[in-house]
């Protein structure tokens, strides 16, 4: 049987293999970062998976097998987030309009603005008019910047919708990416069903697609784990999300990934309550639960990318076609080149037969 399926791994492996255009492509992305750089790319063609992996190495770049190798995948977490608030949806746990203050154990500093008051829905599409970081750890951010989220727990958030919350502009006017607003998204979707965000995470998404190299614990994943690189090819500092974990703590790999990308082709009637589009992000793009729409000529793609201190991600999902690129990578975001990722997961994409 082992056997058997070695052979048949083998055989969609070259079928779906990637053509030497995509292999240039992410060559010549990867020859721009810095030494120690890998990536780990997923190409997902229905239910049909193949992977390639690339390392730089004293400014070499060699083929490596690592699909199911580890890294941090920063804000592509916010997607599984609003996956659970998909659920908790449908079960008739919350609806989409609840005001905020409705689910939250303790009165809001400011639950409206102008009249408009912020929803459950604003949080996760980012029309909350939140600020994008909580004015209550800039300490952090700047003194413990290799790890600055590690000090940042609940209780400091709570405290900071009770005394602090602040927002830019009126709930629904447009379009502000907040991390504080989908940290606490998660949270409160915890208030609601007092259970930890992290069981919910698990419940969810983790156990639902059978990801089970993806946790929010570093330490279960450490065999696996990739060492995150900076801008000079030296290891960083792994970060702790803390609260922040909804927005950007998960830890996984291409191969789970490509779980919950399949997931998204067939007739999952949680994740296409989720792709529903929910708002305008601005002129160009659309946002759903969690995704960001792009009309990219005839085609709609659903789109989010993540970045921590020592990794860089992008992750890509185009319905009608039925197609999606996985891009994981251990080098910072804070490594300007890793701007490039949107572009090299919309060429891969395009290129697939």
């Amino acid at each position: 049987m082992k056997k058997m399926l070695i052979i048949a791994y083998i055989f969609f492996s070259i079928l779906f293999a990637q053509n030497q255009s995509q292999i240039d492509s992410i060559y010549f992305v990867l020859n721009q970062l810095p030494n120690n750089s890998q990536m780990a790319v997923a190409f997902i063609n229905d239910q049909n998976v193949s992977y390639y992996g690339a390392i730089k190495e004293n400014g070499q770049i060699r083929q490596i097998d690592n699909y199911k190798s580890v890294f941090e995948i920063g804000s592509i977490t916010k997607v599984m987030t609003s996956a659970i608030l998909a659920n908790l949806v449908l079960e008739g746990k919350v609806a989409l309009d609840d005001p905020l203050q409705e689910h939250v154990p303790f009165k809001l500093k400011r639950a409206d603005k102008n009249g408009k008051t912020v929803t459950i829905k604003m949080l996760s599409n980012h029309m909350s008019g939140l600020t994008r970081m909580p004015n209550n750890m800039w300490f952090d951010l700047l003194f413990n910047s290799k790890n600055p989220y590690k000090k940042y727990d609940l209780n400091r958030m709570e405290k900071y919708y009770k005394k602090r919350m602040k927002m830019n502009r009126s709930p629904g006017e447009s379009a502000l990416y907040s991390n504080i607003g989908v940290a606490f998204l998660g949270h409160t979707l915890g208030y609601i069903e007092n259970t930890p965000y992290e069981e919910l995470l698990d419940k969810y998404v983790i156990s639902m697609y059978e990801m089970t190299s993806t946790s929010l614990d570093k330490n279960k994943l450490k065999d696996s784990l990739v060492p995150g690189i900076n801008n000079n090819g030296e290891v960083a500092t792994n970060w702790d999300l803390k609260a922040f974990n909804p927005a950007g703590g998960i830890l996984s790999s291409v191969e789970d990934l490509s779980r919950f990308a399949k997931a998204n082709f067939t007739e999952d009637p949680v994740l296409q309550f989720q792709r529903g589009k929910t708002a305008k992000y601005n002129e160009n793009i659309d946002i759903a639960l969690g995704w960001l729409i792009f009309h990219e000529g005839n085609e709609i793609i659903y789109w989010h990318n993540g970045g921590t201190g020592g990794y860089s991600s992008d992750m890509s999902i185009n319905i009608n076609t039925k197609k999606s690129i996985i891009i994981l990578s251990n080098v910072s975001a804070f490594v300007k080149e890793v701007n490039q990722y949107q572009s090299l997961n919309f060429f891969l994409l395009s290129e697939m037969n």
